[in-house]
């Protein structure tokens, strides 16, 4: 297999995100599609960190729906881009406690100490439950699951759990705490992130 072959299916996987966003914003332009707000996320833990773009757009229709791309390094040196597109599903109230989310998320990992890559697409979803009226705290949980069928590479699976206290600091900046487990079924099996992390969100 060829050294720069993990870097192709990182690159891949940026790609395909970047088409699905000149999708969007030229459906945009012929009015189908509304971006609501943006974000950057950020966490940091023992081990690994994250840096992810998240786009909220109303896609008329199929009503609100977020677009996420970012990245994972931990310090074997594993370098995992992630990209996701959830659907909000529920009724259409504002002021619900419980936001529920589900779609795909997409994997391109080159895994360092083992030499290998992984190309997978999760299914799955998160769910939000607001603490107060006022919506400045939440809990996430979050379950992605790439079966074998469509995982590629040297696994035959990726499982991904994630859990989330984010509380409000300003307006626009939001600090979380959590634990991630995101593990990789190679042989023997990964754990690219298993940790408890400290994290921001800033909205704009």
């Amino acid at each position: 297999m060829p050294k720069n072959f993990g870097w192709r299916v990182i690159g891949c996987s940026v790609f395909m995100l970047a088409a699905a966003g000149s999708a969007f914003a030229q459906d945009s332009g012929r009015g189908r599609v509304t971006t609501i707000d943006h974000a950057v996320e950020f966490y940091i833990s023992n081990d690994a960190l994250q840096a992810q773009y998240v786009r909220m757009l109303d896609l008329g229709e199929l009503g609100p729906t977020q677009v996420r791309a970012g990245f994972l390094y931990n310090e074997d040196r594993d370098l995992v881009a992630i990209a996701d597109m959830l659907a909000d599903v529920g009724d259409e109230i504002d002021a619900r406690s419980l936001e529920l989310r589900v779609g795909t998320r997409v994997y391109g990992a080159f895994l360092a100490p083992i030499d290998q890559d992984v190309f997978s697409v999760g299914l799955g979803g998160e769910a939000q439950y607001y603490l107060s009226s006022r919506r400045n705290a939440s809990v996430t949980l979050s379950l992605f699951y790439g079966p074998d069928i469509a995982t590629f590479g040297m696994a035959d699976q990726v499982m991904d759990i994630g859990l989330r206290l984010m509380t409000r600091m300003r307006n626009g900046t939001d600090v979380f705490i959590g634990y991630r487990s995101l593990e990789f079924g190679v042989e023997p099996t990964r754990d690219v992130d298993d940790n408890l992390h400290l994290g921001f969100r800033r909205s704009f």
